[in-house]
């Protein structure tokens, strides 16, 4: 019986486990996807108009748990 009892443990653990890389994973920025540096912005949007400049590079603030994503 403890064999039994020692494998839903396992089992609800690497459950766990995974939820939670999941639930990590699903973390990010809301908004826009932004283009990539240096790249010019002349196509037109879905409206046909030319999307206007957002500003300057928002620099980058790595957060402790991005080695893990």
């Amino acid at each position: 019986m403890s064999r039994a009892l020692s494998r839903l443990c396992r089992v609800l653990t690497v459950s766990l486990a995974l939820s939670g890389a999941l639930a990590l994973g699903g973390c990010g920025v809301k908004g826009p996807l932004e283009p990539p540096p240096g790249s010019p912005q002349t196509h037109p949007g879905p409206d046909g108009k030319v999307p206007k400049d957002t500003g300057p590079v928002k620099p980058n603030q790595p957060f402790i748990l991005d080695g893990l994503l």
